[in-house]
């Protein structure tokens, strides 16, 4: 773990500038395989559209990759698409933000965004690790990845990688939100998130759900990145196996409470033929093979955790409910 060590001082550094240009906007925080990037990332033409805030041009190469895998359904990647351009993050120079097509048929509605077309579809696990090899290739200091089922709190973003730059430690960052993991919801759920209003909240947790994730790409590559070889179906279970590694490594996972998303849940699911219990086979099947019987007291999670047909409440699946 020397590596991730020595790198802490660098992507800090990196870091604060990142967040400093980002607060200039106005705003406050409330398979890696597959063809070369380069040759095919579309951007859609800039047409005239309402003026937005003024972006204030970052004054280092620091910079925050952000991704959205998607397979079809481009109505959900087209809402996702819409809050980002709402609060200007695709105008700002110290973000470059990618649309992953999986299907290879999306089509841009608006903004100064690229869509990659692997050609094939990388699932959840792969266009994530895609974007953290990318990431680290290009030298930027953040990668996250958004599932294109969810809607955004305005200034997202600006929340999503406030956390970065309080300490050098932060390996992963999530969003809050009004899903099952009772860890990551929001203290109170909005009628919709552009309805959230952010606190100035952190919480250290055991493991992040990737629905809205942020990596620290450093340390996250160091570490191996996401394991697309034990969890080979979709990627269930990976982020946990993640946080095993992270926290292992003396590292921290966080949940901010400066960013929030609404997750419309299944629809992708749905979309790509996934069931329930195919996806818990995933997770269990995975980290029994990784760690053993003891991940689940690893990671906060009871002996009842992940009971076939998913029953039980969310609060049943804790050694000790979260509260906030």
């Amino acid at each position: 773990m020397g590596h991730v060590t020595q790198e802490r001082a660098i992507f800090s550094s990196g870091l604060a500038e990142l967040l400093r240009s980002l607060h200039c906007r106005g705003t406050r925080p409330p398979d890696l395989t597959g063809p070369d990037v380069d040759h095919h990332l579309e951007r859609r033409p800039r047409v005239p559209r309402r003026p937005r805030r003024a972006v204030t041009a970052s004054t280092t190469a620091a910079s925050a990759l952000v991704v959205i895998p998607a397979f079809g359904s481009p109505e959900l990647t087209d809402a996702v698409v819409h809050d980002l351009v709402r609060d200007g993050s695709d105008l700002d120079p110290a973000l470059r933000i990618v649309v992953v097509d999986n299907a290879g048929d999306y089509v841009l509605p608006e903004g100064n965004i690229e869509v990659h077309r692997p050609g094939r579809n990388l699932r959840w696990i792969g266009a994530a690790n895609w974007a953290l090899k990318t990431a680290s290739r290009d030298g930027q200091a953040v990668c996250v990845v958004l599932n294109n089922d969810i809607r955004l709190s305005p200034g997202f973003l600006d929340g999503l990688l406030a956390p970065f730059s309080t300490a050098d430690d932060i390996a992963l960052a999530a969003a809050c939100y009004d899903d099952f993991w009772l860890h990551q919801r929001a203290s109170a759920i909005p009628g919709t998130a552009a309805e959230y209003v952010p606190r100035d909240v952190l919480r250290n947790v055991d493991f992040c759900d990737g629905t809205a994730i942020a990596f620290a790409v450093p340390p996250v590559v160091e570490l191996g990145s996401l394991d697309e070889v034990t969890f080979f179906r979709h990627g269930y279970g990976a982020d946990i196996d993640l946080a095993i590694r992270v926290r292992t490594a003396g590292l921290r996972c966080v949940v901010t409470e400066g960013a929030y998303v609404s997750h419309l849940r299944r629809q992708t699911m749905n979309r790509t033929g996934q069931s329930s219990e195919g996806n818990r086979a995933e997770i269990l099947d995975g980290l029994d093979a990784k760690w053993g019987e003891g991940w689940r007291a690893d990671v906060g999670l009871g002996p009842d955790s992940f009971p076939a047909h998913n029953t039980g409440s969310g609060a049943s699946w804790y050694l000790t409910p979260p509260a906030w």
